[in-house]
């Protein structure tokens, strides 16, 4: 026989073969443990969207840069009229397009609490644009001009 054959296994016989993992200590389950608790909460149904530099409703003016996300945020009461929107016309989409709509549910607890509306957007490419923002989807009637807010803000993208 040769030396290859003389340690080869033989036809029919059972051979078991071991795998090496990767020795897990304590310490490092306990690292595993922290990072799920500490990232856990970003899958949860709490997760929210990129609201970049965040300016208050406000403001008559932002400024921002090319690329960046920013919003415009509202901290609600809860009454008629907190459905902010964009109205015509539009910001000019080579300067600024919206991304998104996040609201946050107030606190059941605390009496009055509406919760937050951020209306989120992309600065895309330089330039000077307006946006208008109405808080009521038809003509807000008698009741509810008091709730009524309707304003225009400057974009300057740089």
């Amino acid at each position: 026989m040769s030396a290859v054959r003389a340690g080869a296994v033989r036809a029919g016989a059972v051979r078991t073969v071991r795998l090496r993992l990767p020795r897990v200590t304590r310490g490092r389950a306990a690292w595993a443990a922290v990072l799920l608790v500490l990232v856990a909460p970003l899958w949860g149904e709490e997760r929210r969207t990129n609201h970049g530099r965040v300016f208050p409703s406000d403001v008559r003016e932002i400024a921002v840069r090319r690329g960046q996300v920013f919003s415009l945020h509202w901290k609600l009461a809860v009454q008629p009229g907190t459905e902010h929107r964009t109205v015509g016309p539009p910001p000019d989409p080579g300067v600024v397009v919206p991304t998104g709509t996040d609201r946050i549910r107030g606190n059941p607890h605390y009496l009055g609490n509406g919760g937050e509306l951020y209306l989120v957007f992309r600065a895309v490419g330089r330039g000077t644009t307006e946006l208008t923002v109405d808080n009521c989807w038809e003509s807000c009637g008698d009741f509810d001009e008091e709730y009524r807010e309707h304003r225009t803000y400057r974009i300057v993208v740089r």
